[in-house]
């Protein structure tokens, strides 16, 4: 069997029927399998798929530690294809996304995983539609400094250094060099699991051709939490790995504006001149809004919705403290999950 698709969910009965409808409805021409394991969520997600399952033939399991990472290592466990595709349980695939999946492995036979871009749904909500166009900002995400694929959109194949877990697949001998999801990140398992892919001198490519929709978060609480929680990814990545095992360094820099201040602080103390600091740090705030304003514009203007100007107004401070804030909780504390 050339691929197993592999979808771990929990608490996602929303989106999980039709991410179940688009792994079934392709045009990839020979046998796969799909497989499903359920983290016991707190909705009705399991038996939904129970539903499902008399209608479509997928084998299902449930992940009593509820951790995604568990649940993707039960699927590899069960798995019988040669290559295995992951996606999540709020994405849905396109109609040709394992024809493609395919295609690309046959042209860049040097790589051991591909990927692709994660699309705004069309039918989504507000909230959800304002959240994923403010993601694409390089303001929100890094832009060209952040190694990950998600959200960028990018129009060209190329090899990169992370592709998240909501459209991606990979040949299964790399598990068996570089091991399995580590069970012990609440978040950003993908991104160790590159690392360590990487690591070892594999390759991942991203196509524009391989497709999926993926649904963003529905309320801005729920989604500076997930920021909180990707921020505290990146530091349990260097707890692990050691400060190699980040991408860039464009993840650390509320500690790189920290130590800047403190460093700062303590020169213009000496020098009896602490009034200077707090000029800087004016001065600084003046020009971050002056950059939240353009871009809040330059987003306005790229998708010509005038609603998306005052969201980004709003989700740009909020997501660069709680991104901040997940940094710093994470490296003071021993326990950060």
């Amino acid at each position: 069997m050339e691929f197993s698709v592999i979808i771990a969910v929990r608490d996602e009965e929303k989106t999980i029927e039709e991410c179940i409808k688009s792994v079934f409805n392709q045009t990839y021409d020979h046998p796969y399998e799909v497989i499903v394991v359920e983290g016991y969520g707190n909705d009705n997600t399991y038996a939904l798929l129970q539903q499902l399952k008399k209608q479509y033939n997928f084998e299902l399991y449930r992940n009593k530690t509820k951790n995604a990472a568990a649940g993707r290592n039960t699927g590899i466990h069960h798995a019988k294809g040669e290559k295995l595709a992951f996606i999540d349980g709020d994405a849905a695939a396109a109609h040709n996304w394992l024809e493609q999946i395919n295609n690309i492995f046959d042209q860049y036979p040097k790589a051991i995983g591909v990927g692709g871009p994660d699309h705004l749904p069309k039918n989504s909500g507000l909230k959800s539609t304002m959240i994923g166009l403010f993601m694409t900002s390089p303001l929100a995400r890094g832009g060209k400094f952040n190694p990950s694929t998600q959200h960028s959109y990018m129009k060209e194949e190329r090899y990169v250094d992370h592709i998240p877990t909501c459209n991606l697949c990979l040949k299964r001998e790399v598990f068996d060099q570089v091991g399995l999801f580590d069970e012990s990140f609440v978040k950003g398992q993908d991104l160790e699991l590159n690392y360590r892919i990487r690591k070892q001198g594999f390759k991942l490519l991203y196509s524009p051709t391989i497709k999926v929709i993926h649904y963003r978060k529905e309320h801005i609480s729920t989604f500076s939490r997930q920021i909180y929680k990707w921020a505290k990814a990146k530091v349990a990545i260097i707890k692990k790995h050691g400060i190699d095992g980040i991408t860039s360094h464009i993840y650390l820099w509320p500690v790189y504006a920290l130590l800047i201040a403190l460093v700062l602080i303590t020169i213009l103390s000496l020098l009896n001149a602490l009034h200077i600091f707090f000029l800087i740090l004016l001065s600084s705030l003046i020009l971050y809004i002056i950059f939240v304003l353009n871009e809040a514009v330059n987003l306005m203007n790229k998708y010509q919705t005038k609603i998306l100007f005052f969201y980004a107004l709003l989700l740009f401070p909020i997501v660069h403290g709680a991104y901040a804030y997940g940094i710093l909780v994470a490296l003071v504390k021993k326990n950060m999950w």
